[in-house]
């Protein structure tokens, strides 16, 4: 069964979402020091989670998929489709 416009909307929502609760947690995070200088380079897998996500939803939001590729900022995410 093919994906209707409001599913793949939705789906597009929950992925940023979810991207915006990474971000906060992420933040959260970093806002202890001792945290940040024992691990301050896995904190920041959680910036490129968020982003690939974001990227995700909007390539699924996009009614021309070559012109959102185009668009896309993440060279990782654009190259899935190549």
């Amino acid at each position: 069964m093919p994906l209707e416009p409001h599913h793949r909307d939705a789906i597009a929502r929950e992925l940023k979402t979810l991207a915006s609760e990474i971000e906060m947690l992420g933040a959260d995070l970093c806002c202890d020091a001792q945290l940040v200088a024992a691990h301050g380079t896995l904190l920041q897998a959680f910036d490129s989670i968020c982003q690939r996500q974001v990227a995700l939803a909007e390539l699924i939001e996009a009614d021309d998929l070559h012109a959102a590729l185009n668009d896309c900022r993440l060279d990782r995410i654009a190259a899935l489709f190549e």
